[in-house]
């Protein structure tokens, strides 16, 4: 018989050198599999790195907890106030004839009177140039609750002007 020739363990171990040109064709095909599914691996690499920090994390004994002092007793917040619905106005009346003659002469008398006034104040605000807008508004009270207007009749209650009625004597 003849004697068996032992092969060294390095041309054994080769691996893939025993595969002949089926390796090469073996090697493309994984180098072509990564390329085409690196998403998996890259979604495989990050689940295997949150379980190993999930494991880790549960291992770590917890720091011992510190007392922390008491918080300051506050007084509850107030429950908010409900705001009341607007009232509602009625509905106006329509008027005719006589009634709306008599409202419109109301209505331009009291423009008349408004803007009379606005003038008065003008005039206080020109006459005391020093004052203070709460003292000109003072003074522009203490004339108007006299009955006085400088445009109306010019400052004196006395004197009776062209189209106002007199004291206890009603408008037509």
């Amino acid at each position: 018989m003849a004697s068996k020739r032992r092969k060294s363990i390095r041309a054994t171990a080769g691996g893939a050198a025993g595969c002949g040109p089926f390796g090469i064709f073996l090697f493309f095909g994984l180098i072509w599999l990564l390329v085409q599914y690196w998403w998996v691996l890259v979604i495989a690499g990050v689940v295997v790195a949150l379980i190993v920090a999930l494991v880790k994390s549960a291992r770590t004994p917890r720091p011992l907890a510190t007392p922390r002092p008491p918080a300051p007793v506050q007084a509850p917040e107030p429950k908010p106030v409900r705001k009341p619905k607007p009232a509602r106005t009625p509905e106006p009346i329509p008027l005719a004839g006589d009634e709306l003659a008599a409202h419109m002469r109301a209505l331009k008398h009291a423009s008349r009177v408004r803007a009379m006034q606005d003038w008065d104040y003008e005039w206080i605000l020109l006459a005391f140039p020093g004052k203070s807008s709460r003292e000109i508004s003072e003074i522009a009270n203490a004339h108007f609750a006299r009955g006085r207007s400088i445009g109306v009749n010019y400052g004196d209650p006395s004197v009776p002007s062209f189209k106002t009625p007199k004291p206890g004597q009603r408008s037509p």
